[in-house]
């Protein structure tokens, strides 16, 4: 499977083999594999969860930015997912979150970073006041269904 077939954005992720050839097991597959991390796109409840593994620098940026829209093409709501993500630098974070803007362009979205230091950084950087950041997916999905059914702000950002 690639990032580029439609059958990927219709809620079907794609499937992997068990144990046996004919146990499919169904469930999230890479997007594509990266030189110093990953970067694994699945869909959860029509929002689309963008998930980076590695340390965030240039190499890492320049190595995801230009895969950002093949993998947000025909997205809904989007997850970035900086959990696995060692934060290194702000330029790369900025470069890497302006790829991720131009990419989710009038989606909603919102990104994770359970760490509390990963947090602090990302508030120093102004992240938090550009994208609502939550300490986990299962808290992001949340809170955009608690806005969905009147209650919270959703995802909005800090401040």
């Amino acid at each position: 499977m690639t990032i580029a077939e439609p059958e990927a954005r219709a809620g079907v992720v794609g499937t992997r083999h068990g144990d046996a050839a004919d146990d499919p097991v169904t469930g999230p597959m890479p997007a594509i594999e990266l030189h110093d991390g990953h970067v694994r796109v699945h869909v959860h409840r029509d929002v689309t969860i963008v998930t980076l593994d590695g340390v965030l620098d240039a190499s890492l940026v320049e190595t995801v930015a230009p895969v950002l829209p093949g993998v947000l093409a025909g997205a809904g709501p989007v997850v970035l997912d900086l959990d696995q993500v060692t934060l290194r630098d702000q330029a790369s974070a900025e470069r890497l979150l302006a790829a991720f803007d131009d990419a989710s362009h009038g989606l909603e979205r919102c990104v994770v970073a359970s760490r509390l230091t990963g947090r602090m950084v990302l508030e120093r950087w102004g992240v938090t006041s550009r994208y609502g950041v939550f300490t986990s997916v299962a808290d992001a999905l949340q809170a955009r269904a608690f806005q969905a059914n009147g209650y919270g702000e959703g995802w909005q950002p800090a401040g």
